[in-house]
């Protein structure tokens, strides 16, 4: 009703304005005023239909009674003042005197509800609003009065002052509504409002005030009261004046009454306030005693009564300082409640309040604030509890902080990852697996049910993080078959797996998955992460490296193959070349002229140097295929490099060449270690430096340094006073099958191949191998090794095990070093004569007749017969008909090979059996152990020398 009086408010004043500035005319009297005579009835109208404020019928008796006394004060002022001077002048009815007497009718009607509005409307929670509607109400009537005295004297001028007092009039009325819509939006209006409010109980007085005001009119206008019939003033005052003494009655009631209940209550306070202290005693002992509880009691004012000592010693004031203050002066020292305070709203609302506070000082609390209110429902005090959750909030921080590092490191993480809750559903899905599974995160985060298993498999179904899930560490069986190499980590607990599967919108591909439980601080499980990465590619180059591997060990057993045939064929004609040659020059029945002696010993040097070069071969071919192996054994060091020397010293002769070794104190006696390649590089190094000295001398020096955990670290070094190498040609010093240049190697021959050996040999000791050397000075090859000490001396030993050894090894070390000790105690010139008094029947099992013919010959020489058989199965047949002391066994034969015949006559001939010795032409990794593992005893390597069969027959004759 309100918002239509306003809008024929609007509507009047839009036409009022068409016609004074754009129609310039007169707009007094004119179709404006029937919009503003309709605007006063309906606001009338609205302020009729505003609620009623809450009073009790007594108090609705009151209010009729003074409403009606202003009402007849009013509306005696209004007839005697704006009537009856306008009827009486009337001369001739106009119609700006009908307009200007509506308009005063309109004033009367706006006048009771005004009255209406200020007696019975209003009400705490609008009477910020209502009070703006009242001075807008008031301020038209005021203008409407003057408005109505210009027109009656004819000085009424549109635009004059007069208007100000409308438009402030229609400012009242919009911030009325303003008001209604946003209540307090200011503070100080907040603060009027309860201020007026609190003096609400004047407003009975207002009508006394509306008599003394209507009588004091009439004595200083009493010109205009003559005009008047005395009868109807007379009869309006005594109305008035018996409403009046009605009025006093009723409020004379009210006061005996109130003293009545007002003495009763002090009576009933007085018990009530000493329960209360009693009470509140009570109170304060139990709430003074609560730890990290801030407890107030407040007043409807927010001002202290009553405080715990957690808060005093918080605060540092004591309960006498702060009782009476506001809490949030006391307290904080700030003019205004803190945000948040639930004690305002409390207050406000009249229920209670719970939120977090933050106070000034940055600390957060949990408070609740509860109103207390009377038998009336008035709220009468207010009990704040603040609980102190600063540090717990501070955790909830750090902890969200954590939290959200945690996601940004999973967010970012190159594997495609995501976590579960206990639940099962989805709280992390980072880019890597929206990239892997073309999910986007937002499509699948919360949902559970196995529907990250869906981009993966086409369908709900556990997979490796569901393994993970819980306490339990064991697999289930029924997911081991799911995944390859499915494994848990027992440190983390962790699984980890491989899987070949299906991305859904892709091809197929190798997934390589890791996931593990998550439990809180408690230990307690809350969910699970997995990491998923493509493997595909890995798996493709681990297939293809896979295939490499066993096309290279294909190429390597092929190469083994190959250098055993190889041997086998190089050294089975070698060993007709070697032996015969060795027959001639050692039979002294045969007539040789000096000629043939020179041509037969060039045959066997020839074969010599070709032999040299085979087994250099070899050896560099088994060193590059890491199928060398290194013995550990004891070495005379001194003994090596003597023996070394020996075999030079002939070398040297020829060239008057000086040959001679240092040794110093710190090198031991004895190291541990393989005592024949370390004669093989000192050999290759001394050969070297003989080859290439014409004059001057050559040196061998030794020098040691202690090594961390017991051990040493020996540095040879081979000196001489030779041709010397251009430094530009050192880097081909080491190189396989290179020498410095082609003359060097006319002139002085060589493969190239020993010191590429040497080097290998070396880096296999842990050692290394370097040279220093300038052109017409001479060189010096240094190398080092890496060796344990020795415990005892076995000088012995030591010295045999460096001279070279073509004889055979009986199956253990122990009893070849007594047959090399015993060996050594022989006079080498024993005679043949001694051999052959040995009486042993001796078997050789070979396939080729050329080699039959030279071991024969040898054995003959030495003074036995032999039986020959050629294969396997003819050695066995001759073992069947006649016992044999020894048998030499070529490995390589038809039908059945040396091996094979070895082991069947382990097994047939367990005790008693012959002695086997291994006759063979391969020198690869692993052929000697293979023989003895076969049951034979001992191993000769062709090409055979006399020598190796005169060992192999004392060894016979000793067992």
């Amino acid at each position: 009703m309100l918002a239509a009086a306003m809008l024929f408010q609007s509507i009047a004043e839009g036409t009022w304005a068409l016609i004074e500035v754009i129609l310039q005319e007169d707009p007094f009297p004119s179709a404006a005023d029937f919009f503003y005579l309709m605007f006063y009835p309906l606001f009338a109208a609205g302020i009729f239909l505003l609620p009623n404020a809450p009073l009790s019928p007594r108090e609705r008796l009151g209010v009729i009674l003074d409403s009606a006394i202003v009402i007849i004060s009013a509306a005696l002022v209004f007839w005697i003042f704006f009537f009856a001077p306008i009827v009486s002048s009337l001369n001739t009815i106009t119609l700006e005197l009908t307009i200007s007497l509506a308009y005063s009718l309109m004033d009367i009607v706006l006048f009771v509800a005004l009255v209406r509005l200020l007696l019975g409307k209003l009400d705490a929670p609008t009477i910020t609003p209502a009070l703006f509607l009242a001075a807008g109400m008031a301020a038209v009537l005021v203008a409407d009065a003057l408005f109505c005295i210009q027109i009656e004297k004819g000085t009424y001028i549109s635009g004059g002052h007069l208007d100000t007092i409308w438009i402030l009039c229609n400012l009242f009325i919009a911030l009325a509504g303003l008001l209604q819509a946003n209540p307090y939006p200011f503070d100080p209006l907040k603060f009027l409002s309860r201020r007026i409010y609190s003096k609400s109980p004047l407003m009975p007085y207002l009508p006394y005030l509306g008599i003394g005001a209507t009588f004091s009119l009439l004595i200083w206008g009493y010109e205009y009261s003559q005009a008047v019939n005395q009868s109807i003033i007379a009869a309006c005052v005594g109305l008035v004046m018996g409403l009046m003494l009605v009025r006093q009655k009723i409020v004379f009631d009210e006061r005996n009454q109130l003293l009545t209940t007002t003495l009763t209550e002090i009576e009933e306070r007085k018990r009530i306030e000493k329960s209360l202290r009693e009470s509140e005693q009570e109170k304060a002992a139990i709430l003074g005693g609560l730890k990290n509880v801030a407890v107030e009691y407040l007043d409807p004012f927010m001002r202290l009564i009553w405080i715990n000592d957690n808060l005093q010693e918080s605060s540092g004031l004591s309960a006498d300082e702060m009782r009476g203050a506001r809490c949030y002066e006391a307290i904080f020292g700030r003019s205004e409640p803190c945000s948040g305070c639930t004690v305002a709203q409390a207050i406000n609302i009249g229920a209670s309040q719970e939120g977090d506070l933050i106070t000034p000082d940055g600390r957060t609390w949990i408070s609740r604030s509860s109103p207390l209110k009377d038998a009336d429902g008035k709220i009468t005090g207010v009990v704040h509890v603040l609980i102190d959750i600063s540090a717990r909030k501070s955790a909830e921080r750090a902890l969200k902080e954590s939290e959200r590092r945690l996601a940004d490191i999973i967010e970012f993480l190159p594997d495609a990852t995501f976590v579960v809750d206990k639940n099962g559903k989805v709280i992390s899905w980072n880019r890597a697996i929206e990239k892997m599974t073309g999910v986007e995160a937002e499509l699948i985060l919360g949902k559970g049910d196995y529907e990250y298993s869906l981009p993966f498999y086409g369908e709900r179904r556990p997979i490796l993080i569901d393994m993970a899930k819980g306490i339990d560490p064991k697999i289930d069986p029924k997911f081991e078959k799911k995944y390859e190499n499915l494994k848990r980590d027992e440190e983390d607990n962790s699984l980890v797996g491989e899987a070949y599967m299906p991305l859904q919108g892709k091809s197929n591909a190798y997934l390589l998955g890791s996931a593990s439980a998550l439990y809180d601080s408690n230990g307690d499980y809350w969910g699970a992460i997995e990491s998923i990465r493509d493997i595909t590619d890995r798996k493709h180059v681990e297939e293809e490296l896979q295939r490499s591997k066993e096309m290279a060990e294909s190429a390597t057993r092929a190469k083994s193959e190959f250098l055993a045939n190889m041997s086998h064929e190089i050294r089975t004609p070698m060993n007709a070349v070697i032996g015969l040659t060795d027959l001639l020059m050692d039979d002294k029945d045969e007539k040789l002229t000096s000629t043939q002696r020179e041509f037969v010993e060039m045959i066997r040097t020839s074969g010599d140097t070709l032999l040299s070069i085979i087994n250099n071969i070899l050896d560099l071919t088994k060193i590059e295929a890491n199928m060398a192996e290194l013995e550990y054994r004891p070495i005379d060091v001194k003994g090596c490099i003597e023996s070394s020397m020996d075999l030079v010293s002939g070398s040297v002769g020829e060239n008057g060449l000086k040959i001679s070794y240092k040794i110093e104190e710190n090198v031991p006696r004895f190291i541990m270690g393989d005592p024949t390649r370390l004669c093989q590089i000192l050999i290759n190094l001394l050969n070297n430096a003989v080859k290439f000295t014409e004059e001057g001398e050559v040196t061998v020096s030794v020098s040691s340094t202690n090594l961390e955990g017991g051990g040493y670290e020996i540095h040879f070094a081979v000196k001489d006073t030779g041709i010397g190498i251009p430094e530009d040609k050192m880097s081909r010093l080491f190189q396989s099958f290179s020498q410095i240049d082609a003359s060097t190697a006319r002139k002085y021959g060589g493969t190239g191949l020993g010191l590429a050996i040497s080097k290998k040999l070396t880096e296999m000791m842990n050692g290394r191998m370097w040279v220093e050397s300038a052109v017409g000075v001479g060189s010096t090859f240094h190398f080092t090794i890496q060796a344990d000490p020795v415990i005892g001396e076995s000088s012995d030993l030591a010295k045999l095990d460096c001279l070279p050894v073509h004889g055979q090894k009986i199956k253990n070390n122990a009893q070849r070093d007594k047959m090399v000790a015993e060996q050594a105690s022989l006079d080498h010139g024993e005679s043949d004569k001694e051999i052959s008094n040995l009486e042993l029947n001796i078997l050789l099992a070979e396939d080729n007749i050329v080699n039959q013919i030279v071991t024969k010959k040898m054995l003959n020489k030495l003074g036995y017969n032999v039986d020959i058989a050629s294969s396997g199965i003819e050695a066995l047949k001759a073992l069947e008909q006649k016992r044999y002391d020894l048998v030499f066994m070529d490995v390589q034969m038809p039908e059945m090979d040396g091996l094979e015949a070895a082991r069947e006559i382990r097994r047939r001939w367990p005790e008693g059996g012959p002695i086997i010795i291994a006759v063979t032409a391969s020198a690869l990794k692993g052929d000697q152990e293979m023989c003895l593992a076969a049951g034979m005893d001992g191993y000769i390597m062709k090409p055979t020398k006399i020598e190796a069969i005169k060992e192999a027959l004392k060894a016979a004759a000793k067992v």
